[in-house]
């Protein structure tokens, strides 16, 4: 292979060798072989696999095709670069060292060493870390604040929660208020607004903000509360089958026990009365009903708009709240009183979004008739669904007030699920790893933040094409910059 680096041999010298070697003697002079040979200083066996390169290219191109398009073949150079491309890739899509060494060999047939890819793997980490400190949001951003563990160590993400894009993954060796302080004031010294954080109840993220100074409101998330919720019913739901089986037992326990006919075998144990059984199972039953009716009233009672289309008060919401939790205190069950003392205790902080919003309306409401309004919120509610604008639903002396209504209607948000969404993307690199390596973040981060969307309302755009204002580069040719040297820049 060394003999085609020879000055002489470039590609139309190799051709025209290729080309003379294929001719018959006499057509070829006897001995050209050994005087080509010596010409260009190379090996006689050399010169035949020219010949043979020659004609199979000239078959292939020359040989009958079959009828219809043929496949595209793209041959990609194997250099260094597409190396160091494939090294960088294959962490954002769940590769580990080891995986990424067996892969190079098996799918190039060239190998690196761990310490050859731990390294690249630190250089393009650093750069992708400068390039996501680099990327702010376009405006004042809803902070979706969570926490995930790796190897037993807190990992801590924030989540631009219109957007989806990640603003801070980052590994810490504790989640309490210094840590979530520092992050805070990290994120605000590169230039990012909250105008909200959204977070479950950890009381580290609670202090952090205090401590950091960020002086905006914090949004309980109600994902987890619900979450919660979801689990409780599915108890209760798994209670009353079992309930309704028993009962079913028993009635066949009474009948093997009565039966005139001889019957084989042992007779089942008759464990209560039928009519006992059926009574725990319209109690169960009951129980699951009666519950998940509260919590539908509870979920609609939250919500920052009614049925009828109106803004929600914040004094019904919580005489509501109050209410619903007495009831469920009343059905006797020890999960469900201590769900409901959660509600009592965290409802002023599940009004805090709700009042807001009245305080942000406030000065909009005064002269606004209550029709109006309520066409106005129905409007929002339904101009997703629908595709509709301010304009093509309101005459023009409403426009400017119904975009304040829509834009702090749009603002209202109490859920971290997007963090959480983020996280169970996350949590499969996490397992491959076992830890947070430093170069892993950054390009999961950047990963995540430039890639698009397949499906939903954000189909066909990556985060950060949504929290920008101005175009934004694809994600293979940040990825082309990514595997350049650390020299380049990139625009």
């Amino acid at each position: 292979m060394a003999e085609y680096r020879v000055p002489g041999l470039d590609l139309s010298t190799r051709i025209g060798i290729g080309l003379e070697m294929l001719l018959d003697i006499p057509d070829r002079e006897w001995g050209r072989v050994t005087d080509l040979a010596q010409e260009y200083g190379v090996s006689r066996m050399l010169l035949y696999k020219m010949r043979n390169q020659v004609e199979e290219a000239i078959r292939g191109a020359l040989s009958p095709k079959a009828p219809g398009p043929q496949a595209k073949t793209e041959l990609l150079p194997l250099d260094e670069e597409l190396i160091r491309r494939v090294i960088t890739v294959l962490p954002m899509v769940q590769g580990s060292v080891r995986g990424i060494q067996m892969g190079l060999e098996l799918l190039f047939g060239v190998k690196r060493s761990v310490g050859y890819i731990h390294a690249t793997l630190e250089e393009v980490g650093e750069k992708a870390a400068a390039y996501n400190e680099a990327l702010m949001p376009a405006g004042p951003i809803l902070g979706e604040v969570d926490e995930i563990f790796c190897g037993g160590a807190p990992c801590l993400t924030v989540v631009d929660g219109k957007s989806f894009m990640v603003l801070n993954i980052a590994a810490a060796d504790a989640r309490d208020e210094t840590t979530w302080g520092l992050t805070f004031l990290d994120l605000v010294e590169r230039g990012v607004v909250f105008h909200d954080v959204a977070a479950d109840g950890a009381l580290g993220i609670q202090a952090g903000m205090k401590a950091a100074e960020l002086g905006v409101p914090l949004r309980p998330d109600l994902f987890h509360l619900m979450q919660e919720a979801t689990k409780i019913s599915k108890r209760l739901e798994r209670l009353a089958y079992k309930a309704m089986a028993e009962t079913i037992s028993a009635w066949n326990a009474l009948d093997a026990h009565t039966s005139p006919k001889p019957r084989r075998g042992r007779l089942p144990a008759l464990k209560c009365l039928p009519e006992e059984a059926e009574a725990r199972e319209m109690a169960a039953i009951d129980t699951f009903d009666n519950w998940n009716w509260l919590l539908t009233q509870l979920r609609q009672a939250l919500e920052p708009v009614t049925p009828a289309g109106q803004l929600a008060s914040t004094t019904l919401i919580r005489e509501t709240a109050l209410i619903i939790a007495e009831l469920m205190q009343q059905l006797n069950r020890d999960d469900l009183t201590e769900f409901a003392t959660s509600i009592i205790a965290k409802l002023d902080l599940l009004l805090a979004p709700i009042c807001a919003l009245e305080e942000r309306l406030a000065p909009l409401r005064i002269d606004l008739d209550a029709e109006t309004e309520s066409a106005i919120v129905r409007g929002w509610r339904q101009h997703d669904q629908h595709q509709l604008s301010i304009q093509q639903l309101f005459p023009p002396s409403l426009h400017s007030l119904a975009q304040t209504f829509w834009d702090a209607l749009a603002r209202f948000h109490r859920s971290s699920s997007l963090a959480e969404s983020f996280h169970s993307w996350l949590r499969p690199h996490l397992e491959l790893h076992h830890s947070l390596p430093g170069w892993l973040a950054p390009l999961l981060q950047l990963f995540w933040n430039n890639h698009r969307f397949q499906r939903g309302k954000r189909a066909g755009h990556s985060p950060l094409e949504l929290a920008s204002d101005a175009p934004v580069l694809p994600l293979s040719a940040v990825i082309d910059w990514l595997v350049e040297a650390p020299s380049d820049p990139i625009s």
